[in-house]
């Protein structure tokens, strides 16, 4: 017997054998053992491994992701991650182990989640279109085919009956037969209309039923309300409206766990297949013993692709044939009604998203799912205007006993909800979350709750009170990016708003260095900023210049006496003892070293360090250069315990010397020229800031005030023509006649024939201008023109002349300064050629021709050409070699950088981004006196790898080197490139070569 089943299980082991050999045979020749053995390996084998390098991946995009509760949050935050290169590579590993399941085993039933998979890592990555490709051909060559239903055969026919038909084949896998293709479509086509039928026949009786019912409450109100009785109410059940009529009753469990913030749920496929729910039209358990066709789950994320493709009518078809079919599987259903809310989302249809948002949150499986449902309908409620609604989400948000995070921003909302239902006063809500801000568990959010303070003020009307709990939410030790984005920015709003352009400038500013690039918002602070530049930049010099003057028309006793008692607090406020828990922001040494991984820190070894220093070198005070070497000062041996030290009750003070107060006084007019220069500067300074607030940001009362400071302080100035002109302009604009007209009087009167007293008093000198500009360009044209058709003689001619008519900065010289270089290249030859087109790039900077004069010179061979007056070179020696070893090279701003401290930011980042690669981190000087610090890292294999690493630290840009904190230019170069940047000791040259060759 025991021989016999060795004999039977070395049979079993020969079929598998034979029947793997031949794995191209079509589908209808695979025998029992070898579908068997396709569907084991492409299952547990390549599907299989796929699989969790997708759970795995969805896992680490949970952990990049941040919510910020202060915005409407994100349904689906693994579609929305900044970088989702981060798991690029795990994505294409994927990829690559199912094409294998499909390429050996292309019969399997894992084919068609093979191609599932590979849509949803197309998805993941954020490739939209490729995404679409796959999971369109997914739906369309795995359509599930009707069943063939049994029929009898006659007497004499080999088989009692025919077997029937799978549920699904894909089409490319099955031999074409016409005829039996036509009769599949006419019985498919009966079938559909027999199912049409009976679901019309359900239908209409489901309607005359609701019709009785409706008729029967209708009488039995009449009754109640003849009696006075008032009946509540009747609630409707929505969900046939919503597609989840046959949706089995959620079973209510105590003790579930919370699962995943609403991410990895979405991908589960497998809730029918362990019992857990019923599929639509299916028995229960249907797919227990067989594999489930991936087609609709395919469709669900093909529509979820075209969502974010932006083809919304094509995903609201699939979307609504999934919810309205009998057939779809229940967990692909409670999906859809996620991914339909996520539709009306991303159009801005949010009252047609809060009930699908409600309906998916009351039939998600997870907690924290459930819960991130309920919080996003009460932002769409808030963003309506309804607060009632909002306060009820919320609540069904916190009782669905979400992560505490989720639970603690949606008890902010409902305290602001009550203030702006009117149920509580504005002064409750602060107090109550005055109470939350002080409870310990709290202590890791405060910031949040202050934020939040700060919005129930603000909605109040107290904008002091708003600003002043925004600069406490940016004082709180927990203060993280999110709050600190939101609070900058909120704070530059509130500035704006008040005209206050300095601060709103400098605001924005920090807010977009913590702002990622990706933010729907950070085009619109850019540009913002951008508007208040200048105007910020006349303000602080207006500033500066008016203190300098101030100080300069004292007398010669009072201004040193200035200088003294500056230098003096100056002093004083170096001696003053340094307090380490305010240097990082209240959170103290103690926390930050307790938290750190760094060895150093450990405190065994800050203990052994502390003793062996005391050891060698006494009880020493904590100051700089305390090695007597580097000790020049007089007290160099009276520190406390010193035998020599000198009496400690000697505490007479320093004199200031003369030295130090002609220092503080540098750059303080004190003559009558001086102060003359200077006061011409701040006259341009006003004229400056008016222009801008006219034509930056249209604000003409600011504009008006500063123009009229201007010609209030500075009488007579060069711009007073042209100021006002400027405030004729504006008096026009906002409909003063009578003052627009005097305006235009005194231009004419004081500077009759100058072409603002024209503007302002002929009407037709306009269009004068405008033809006499026309003429300049059509002159140019022609001068080009000639050029094209090789006439290069008459064109310099033409060119020459041209340019000589042109007055001031006009934008068509350096147009003409290109055409003459080219036209000299073509009669003077290579010399001559170079020699003007080195001339274009001293004269125009910043400009296109520049940039065309620079190529040119490259192509020329001379990209390392010299500046007029220059002995280097422009470009060096540099030349293009991607597959040299390459360097990467940090060139910081200010000579003062702590180099130790970047050192230690680059080695963290590459330890976690760049751990295998063994980068080596050295510090070196450039500059013509050694003054501009840098760091070098060493080495990349070619110029792919370096300029990979250069992308991903402009991206991480807060973790590499935080920009609030370093001032620098990073740089991909080679090895031979590098040692020519050391021969010129700098980085000018190189930078434009680099942004030519690498960006």
């Amino acid at each position: 017997m025991k021989k016999l089943t060795q004999f039977s299980l070395l049979l079993l082991a020969l079929l598998i054998l034979v029947t793997s050999c031949s794995s191209t045979k079509r589908r209808d020749e695979q025998g029992p053992i070898g579908k068997l053995w396709h569907n084991m390996n492409s299952h547990y084998n390549g599907y299989f491994n796929a699989r969790e390098l997708m759970t795995e991946s969805l896992l680490t995009l949970d952990e990049q992701h941040v919510d910020n509760y202060t915005q409407r949050l994100d349904m689906f935050p693994f579609l929305e991650v900044d970088n989702p290169s981060i798991v690029g590579e795990d994505m294409d590993i994927a990829i690559e182990k199912v094409a294998i399941v499909v390429k050996k085993h292309p019969y399997s039933n894992w084919v068609d989640d093979s191609y599932l998979l590979v849509g949803q890592a197309q998805l993941i990555k954020q490739d939209y279109e490729s995404a679409e490709k796959t999971l369109r051909f997914m739906v369309n060559e795995f359509r599930p085919r009707p069943k063939r239903s049994k029929s009898k055969v006659k007497k004499g026919s080999s088989s009692a009956e025919e077997p029937e038909e799978e549920e699904y084949v894909s089409r490319r896998e099955v031999e074409s037969n016409p005829e039996q293709e036509r009769r599949d479509r006419l019985r498919a086509r009966k079938e559909a209309q027999k199912e049409r039928d009976k679901i019309n026949k359900e239908r209409e009786k489901e309607r005359k039923a609701k019709k009785k019912e409706r008729e029967r409450e209708r009488k039995a109100r009449l009754k109640a309300r003849k009696k006075g009785i008032r009946l509540p109410p009747v609630k409707r059940d929505t969900s046939a409206q919503a597609g989840l009529e046959n949706e089995p009753d959620p079973i209510e469990e105590e003790e579930a766990d919370l699962g995943p913030v609403g991410m990895i749920s979405i991908f589960s496929n497998n809730s029918d297949l362990e019992g857990e729910g019923e599929a639509y039209g299916k028995k229960a358990g249907s797919y227990v013993a067989k594999h489930r066709p991936a087609f609709q789950e395919g469709r669900l994320w093909l529509a979820w692709t075209l969502i974010k493709r932006d083809n919304f009518d094509q995903a609201q078809i699939i979307l609504e044939d999934l919810r309205a079919n009998r057939g779809t599987f229940a967990d692909v259903r409670r999906k859809a009604m996620a991914v339909q809310a996520f539709l009306y989302v991303e159009q801005e249809k949010l009252e047609e998203a809060i009930p699908y948002l409600e309906e998916a949150a009351e039939v998600a499986k997870e907690r924290n799912e459930r819960a991130r449902y309920h919080y996003i309908a009460g932002q769409l409620y808030q963003e309506l205007s309804q607060p009632s609604g909002a306060a009820s989400a919320f609540e069904k948000a916190i009782a669905a006993r979400p992560n505490y995070e989720l639970e603690l921003g949606a008890r902010l909302n409902l305290a602001q909800n009550a203030f702006l239902s009117g149920s509580g006063s504005a002064a409750d809500a602060l107090k109550k979350l005055e109470r939350m801000a002080r409870e310990d568990k709290n202590i890791p959010y405060e910031s949040q709750i202050i934020y939040s303070m700060a919005a129930i003020a603000l909605r109040s009307g107290d904008k002091e009170a708003g600003a002043e709990y925004l600069r406490r939410a940016l004082a709180s030790p927990s203060a993280g990016p999110v709050q600190q984005l939101e609070a900058y920015n909120l704070l530059g709003d509130l500035a704006y708003a008040a005209s206050d352009y300095l601060p709103a400038k400098l605001y924005y500013d920090t807010t977009l260095t913590v702002m990622a690039q990706s933010d729907d918002r950070y085009a619109a602070i850019s540009q913002r900023r951008d508007q208040l530049s200048g105007i910020a930049s006349a303000l602080q010099d207006i500033t500066v210049k008016d203190s300098l003057l101030r100080i300069g028309r004292l007398s010669e006793d009072a201004r040193n006496q200035w200088a003294a008692e500056l230098f003096e607090q100056r002093r004083a406020a170096a001696a003053q003892p340094i307090n380490p828990v305010a240097s990082v922001g209240g959170r103290g040494p103690v926390a930050t070293i307790g938290n750190s991984e760094f060895f150093a820190y450990k405190p065994s070894i800050v203990k052994k360090g502390k003793r062996d220093f005391e050891r060698r070198w006494g009880d020493r005070s904590l100051e700089d250069d305390w090695r007597r070497s580097s000790r020049t000062d007089r007290d160099i041996f009276s520190d406390p315990g010193d035998a020599a030290g000198s009496n400690p009750d000697d505490t007479d003070p320093q004199m200031v010397t003369e030295d130090e107060i002609k220092a503080l006084l540098d750059g303080v007019p004190t003559t009558p020229a001086e102060q003359k220069t200077m006061e011409v500067k701040q006259a341009e300074n006003w004229f400056n800031l008016g222009r801008e607030y006219r034509d930056r940001l249209e604000n003409n009362p600011k504009a008006l005030e500063a123009f009229e400071t201007l010609n209030r302080q500075f009488p007579g100035a060069n711009t007073e023509a042209e100021s006002w002109y400027y405030q004729y302009l504006i008096h026009k604009d906002m409909g003063n006649a009578s003052k627009a007209q005097e305006f235009a009087t005194k231009l004419a009167g004081q500077y009759r024939g100058s072409k603002y007293a024209r503007l302002a008093n002929d009407p037709s000198y306009a269009s004068e201008l405008l033809q006499k500009d026309s003429k300049l360009m059509r002159d140019y044209e022609t001068a080009y023109a000639a050029f094209e058709k090789g006439d290069f003689k008459t064109a310099h001619e033409l060119a020459t002349k041209g340019r000589a008519s042109l007055l001031g900065q006009h934008p068509l010289k350096s147009r003409y300064a290109l055409l003459l270089a080219m036209t000299t290249g073509n009669t003077q030859g290579r010399a001559a050629y170079i020699a003007s087109l080195r001339q274009v790039v001293a004269q125009f900077d910043g400009t296109p021709e520049q940039t065309r004069a620079k190529e040119i010179l490259r192509l020329l061979g001379e990209s390392g050409a010299r500046l007029p007056g220059q002995a280097g070179a422009l470009g060096g020696g540099f030349k293009e070699s991607m597959k040299e070893l390459h360097y990467f090279i940090v060139v910081f701003d200010k000579e003062d950088t702590d180099l130790n401290a970047a050192k230690i930011s680059v080695s963290k980042f590459n330890a976690k981004y760049n751990k295998l690669d063994r980068l080596r981190i050295t510090n070196f000087y450039i500059g013509k006196n050694n003054d501009v610090p840098a760091l070098v890292l060493r080495r990349f294999k070619n110029g792919t790898e370096a300029v990979k690493y250069l992308k991903n630290a402009k991206e991480r840009e807060q973790e590499f080197l935080d920009a609030g904190k370093f001032s620098y230019d990073i740089y991909a170069v080679s090895q031979s490139n590098y040692r020519e940047i050391l021969k010129l000791r700098s980085v000018e040259e190189y930078r434009t070569w680099f942004r030519e060759n690498y960006e």
